[in-house]
């Protein structure tokens, strides 16, 4: 029994020593192991720590290493590790030969867009991944492509300029004129850089970022016009003699002809191409420039103007039609657009001659004209005036100028000028000198008397409610239109050109003016003749205003008078203002119109010239 108690204590001792010593052992394999992993998890977090805003080391673009490297610290050794200026496009075409580098057309390195992935590289992985990718690159380092920008705008202006040394333009075929000699410029091919098809080349050079020869796209420049010859041969023909235009059938005082010379035929031919040009080439011929020849004719245009001259008529009042008193004339004019037609036509046929066309003009009122057809069939208007008593030189004054309106017609909505058909006032035309109305005394001079006509045109018009636009009253009241019924501001003066009457046909027919003269009552008679549209016209005044009396009488030396002698040369006159006013009603009744005429008339002091030896009340002037 004691024995096997030893026995199992030793072995239940044994035992017990065992398991004490295992617990140890473990327990440092243990420790040990995990110091291991926090020193290798503290490098992996240091290392992880240091890198976090850096490239991995071990990273490097195209050849430059950026590893270690904040992407800010490795931008600028990138920018200057990676030089593109070794890399060269030879561009040859043309007879040129250009090296370029790949900077020159618009390649540059995005830094940004090249440093991205290398920063990234090593994350965005699992951690075992990021871990093995870590590990890789202590063992061998990795070369990333970098990222270029090609701006191909660049490359674009590049050739363009390239393109001004090897454009060349075609040189078209061409007349000039050496004074009046035609000269030939023969034509020239010429060439042009094809620069969109030249990009197109270079792209795959670029793309390869490699050296390369890129061949430039010229494209060969055919003239337009090939031809100048015939444009020579024209022009010679056509400055070969003087161009000389004439009338068809020229009058002894017609003017022409008209020479143009070759010096200023010249200047009138243009050059152009033909409408259709051949597939080798277009082709210059010669004409004349239209536009020129038109301006040179409308210079001669006015020159051969022929004015139309209306019939003038009576009217019959018996019969009522309309009996010509003087004939109607055609007129004439120059055709310029059939002469313009015509000069081209010829001289490019070789005729140096032509004959310009004329056309005819007819007269507004021809002397087959009817009452009815005008419209002027009865009398609508009538003024008259006095010229009793006055002096031979103005009776036959009075006379001739009345005759200058006889018989003359006025076109509906046409403005009557007094002074237009009167017509010149000269000793030549048959008027006598006789008394006028000028400043403080009466003045001998030509045409004395003509107002008498105006005025009695004035009134007529008056009466006849047409429209007057011009009536200018004497400057003192002159007798002779004062007597009868008139009264006093129905005068109007005339003293061509400065002072005119006129008035204004506004009815919608033409107006006839009829002029007599009743010699046994020295009496003038303005006679309208149109269609009556039923207006009436009512006179109002005259109302007298502002009367003045003349100063004493003036007398003046006379040396051509006998001595001794004196004569009464115009009685006094008193001053006055004189207000006409006229009322025109429509045929309803109606006012349309109210004119008012003022006549301010200065006092007028009588007037006595002398001989020598007479004495003067007061001793004269």
């Amino acid at each position: 029994m004691v024995t096997r108690r030893t026995t199992v204590s030793r072995t239940s001792g044994t035992r017990r020593t065992q398991r004490r010593a295992s617990p140890y052992l473990a327990f440092a394999i243990l420790s040990l192991a995990l110091l291991v992993l926090v020193l290798l998890l503290g490098s992996v977090l240091g290392f992880e720590f240091y890198y976090a805003d850096r490239i991995y080391p071990g990273v490097s673009v195209w050849g430059v290493d950026v590893g270690g490297l904040q992407p800010g610290q490795a931008a600028p050794r990138l920018e200057e590790g990676v030089v593109l200026d070794s890399l060269l496009v030879a561009f040859e075409g043309a007879g040129l030969q250009r090296p370029a580098r790949f900077t020159d057309l618009g390649l540059r390195l995005d830094t940004q867009a090249t440093l991205a992935p290398a920063y990234q590289y090593g994350r965005g992985l699992s951690r075992v991944d990021n871990l093995l990718t870590h590990l890789e690159l202590l063992v061998s380092s990795q070369d990333l492509a970098p990222v270029f920008v090609y701006d191909e705008r660049v490359a674009q202006a590049y050739l363009e300029a390239l393109a001004e040394e090897i454009d060349i333009p075609a040189t078209e075929a061409s007349l000039t004129f050496d004074g009046v000699t035609p000269v030939v410029t023969a034509s020239e091919s010429g060439r042009m850089l094809d620069v969109a098809a030249t990009l197109a080349r270079l792209s795959p050079a670029v793309s390869k970022m490699a050296p390369a020869k890129v061949a430039l796209v010229v494209t060969d420049l055919s003239p337009a016009v090939t031809d100048a010859e015939p444009a020579r041969a024209q022009a010679e023909a056509m400055l070969a003699s003087p161009l000389t235009l004439v009338l068809p059938q020229p009058g002894e005082n017609d003017p022409g002809p008209w020479e143009i010379p070759p010096e200023q035929l010249v200047a009138m031919l243009v050059v152009r191409e033909e409408d259709t040009p051949s597939p080798e080439g277009g082709t210059l011929y010669t004409a004349l420039d239209e536009g020129a020849v038109r301006g040179y004719l409308q210079w001669v245009a006015p020159s051969l103007v022929i004015e139309p001259v209306d019939a003038r008529f009576h009217f019959n009042d018996q019969t009522g039609e309309l009996e010509p008193i003087s004939p109607s004339q055609d007129g004439r004019a120059l055709d310029i657009d059939a002469s313009v037609a015509s000069i081209v036509q010829e001289l490019e046929a070789g005729n140096h001659t032509v004959s310009l066309e004329l056309e005819v003009t007819a007269p507004r009122y021809p002397d087959t004209a009817l009452a009815e057809e005008v419209g002027i069939v009865e009398l609508v208007a009538e003024g008259d005036s006095y010229f009793i008593g006055s002096p031979s030189g103005r009776d036959r004054n009075i006379r001739l100028a009345a005759t200058k309106f006889d018989g003359i017609v006025i076109p509906p909505g046409e403005t009557f000028s007094f002074n237009h058909f009167l017509g010149e006032v000269t000793a030549e035309a048959g008027y006598d000198e006789s008394y006028i109305s000028a400043g403080e005394q009466l003045a001998i001079e030509v045409g004395g008397g003509i107002c008498q006509v105006s005025t009695t045109a004035f009134r007529a018009a008056f009466w006849g409610g047409y429209p007057i636009v011009e009536r200018w009253p004497h400057n003192n009241r002159i007798g002779y239109y004062e007597l009868r019924k008139a009264g006093v501001g129905m005068d109007a003066t005339v003293y061509s050109p400065y002072v005119d009457f006129k008035f204004v046909n506004d009815r919608e027919y033409p107006l006839l003016i009829e002029t007599e003269i009743e010699d046994a009552g020295h009496r003038l008679v303005f006679r309208f003749y149109s269609t009556d549209d039923g207006r009436q016209v009512e006179k109002e005044g005259p109302d007298v205003t502002g009367k003045t009396k003349p100063g004493p009488p003036i007398y003046q030396l006379d040396e051509d008078l006998d001595p001794g002698t004196v004569i009464k040369w115009q009685s006094a006159v008193d001053g006055q203002t004189a207000v006409v006013t006229r009322k025109v009603y429509n045929a309803a009744g109606e006012l349309v119109a109210k004119d008012t005429f003022v006549s301010k008339y200065d006092a007028r002091r009588a007037a006595y010239h002398y001989g020598p030896g007479y004495v003067p009340p007061g001793g004269g002037d």
